[in-house]
């Protein structure tokens, strides 16, 4: 595994984006797999039936699967990229891990035969709170940096990074909730730290409820809309990718009616579960994950 790392991490330091595809050494003629740089996007390769159709994204990566020209030759090929060149390195660890045979040749056989049970093993075992979010949850936090935008606040969207709230500003941090339930306003709250507050800054919930439609409010017309207003596009490109929302992605298109948004005051009144809730503010060894619901129904609100 060792030079077959090394080979790989090489490989995307000196290849050119002509979209050529380098044949790693280090694999057995038996089960060869590829390097590939092509515009943007790195990876590796390994050659599939035709049959085989995979578009999968997560975080900074995709696996899927493409048709090219190999040696005057059509073939298709199971990919795994990414375009996330500070990463690279750590990027082919995963690679690595995809295109080894150390265990033997069956494992290629194995992953060929359903690649998706190796993509859900690798989803779950980095976690995946970061990128399962339906279109509305992302299209919120948009809106939520349009409004802050538009009263010319300055803002960190932490969401996508994996902070502890999704958006800050100097004077206030804001988690943000969304639902496209028409009635109810349960909302989720994921770990003893989301609603904790500890920057020593207020803390405002702020939940919006949507309804699908053909047409209205999507992210990508919401991020023209934040480039139109001086937001930079490459960051929120940045953002939307780390989310798994590359480009061209079908959920950006997802079209939404705001129905309402309301901000909740996240203070001693509020109902919720942090470590200061526990003996010595600290909570019971053991309990790794909490992950409870808040009913907003009758705590004081407001306009945001």
């Amino acid at each position: 595994m060792t030079d077959l790392l090394k080979e790989i991490q090489e490989g995307f330091a000196n290849l050119d984006q002509s979209g050529r595809m380098l044949l790693i050494k280090a694999m057995p003629s038996e089960a060869p797999a590829w390097i590939f740089r092509e515009d943007n996007r790195f990876g590796v390769a390994v050659e599939c039936s035709e049959s085989l159709k995979i578009s999968e994204g997560f975080s900074g990566a995709r696996l899927r699967t493409v048709e090219r020209i190999v040696s005057g030759e059509h073939r298709r090929f199971l990919r795994l990229e990414s375009s996330m060149e500070w990463l690279r390195n750590e990027f082919g660890l995963i690679c690595a891990h995809m295109v080894s045979t150390d265990l033997g040749t069956d494992t290629r056989s194995a992953l060929l035969a359903d690649p998706i049970i190796w993509w859900e093993r690798w989803r779950h075992l980095l976690g995946n709170a970061l990128i399962d979010k339906h279109g509305y949850d992302v299209l919120a936090e948009l809106l939520a940096l349009e409004r802050l935008v538009i009263r010319g606040d300055s803002f960190e969207w932490s969401g996508p990074y994996g902070g502890v709230v999704d958006i800050k500003t100097p004077a206030t941090d804001y988690e943000i909730k969304s639902t496209i339930s028409r009635y109810g306003a349960i909302v989720k709250i994921s770990g003893q730290f989301q609603l904790a507050a500890s920057s020593g800054k207020p803390l405002e919930l702020i939940h919006f409820r949507f309804e699908p439609v053909e047409a209205g409010l999507s992210i990508d017309l919401v991020c023209d809309r934040l480039i139109a207003l001086g937001i930079d596009a490459a960051i929120l490109e940045a953002a939307l990718v780390r989310l798994g929302m590359e480009a061209g992605c079908a959920v950006r298109k997802e079209a939404y009616n705001l129905l309402e948004v309301r901000s909740y005051t996240v203070d001693d009144c509020f109902p919720r579960v942090t470590p200061a809730c526990f003996e010595g503010g600290v909570v019971p060894a053991g309990v790794v994950q909490l992950e409870y619901g808040v009913d907003l129904s009758g705590l004081q609100s407001q306009k945001f």
